[in-house]
């Protein structure tokens, strides 16, 4: 049950990024395609480094795993997801800018240097996140026959164990 919250927002994500997607369709606008590629250079390096916290933590496979969620969660609420899929020259630069390559002395100086901005987005993922719990609860309570307040208890319960474990991790680590 960990993951269904996340996994449903992970499809909801998708249905609302294809339902803006017909909306709005492919623009022959060369400033708002200009607009349009800002925006999804900014996505993919937010994301990017989310999911660098992944590499960053490591050790701790719940942290690593919660990291890559916490990427998942941000690519696929942003309304023009499927628009910014169709710039391959940025999906090359969000490659060029994982830490996966990296040998472990780079890899600390770099985890280093981006510790606040994955911070920030790390604690804008969860705003976000948390705005949707109650969304959640009343949609899946039925399904799995338990009263909303009570699946609502459990889900905050275990976000919130789960930021926990991963705070602790990262503050063990970076010696905060």
């Amino acid at each position: 049950m960990k993951k269904a919250f996340v996994c449903s927002l992970l499809l909801a994500g998708l249905t609302a990024s294809a339902a803006a997607q017909n909306q709005i369709g492919a623009s022959s606008d060369a400033a708002a395609n200009k607009k349009l590629a800002a925006k999804c250079g900014q996505l993919f390096k937010d994301t990017n480094t989310l999911a660098n916290g992944s590499l960053c933590y490591r050790d701790n496979k719940e942290t690593a795993e919660y990291f890559d969620l916490l990427s998942m969660v941000l690519l696929f609420s942003h309304p023009k997801v499927d628009q910014c899929r169709q710039y391959s020259r940025l999906e090359k630069e969000f490659k060029k800018q994982s830490f996966h390559h990296l040998e472990d002395k780079e890899l600390k100086r770099l985890c280093a240097e981006s510790r606040e901005e994955r911070d920030r987005l790390r604690r804008q993922v969860e705003a976000y996140m948390d705005s949707k719990i109650k969304q959640y609860a009343e949609e899946e309570a039925p399904r799995r026959g338990v009263p909303v307040d009570e699946l609502l208890r459990k889900t905050v319960a275990e976000e919130t164990e789960r930021r926990a474990k991963a705070d602790a991790f990262i503050r063990q680590k970076d010696g905060r």
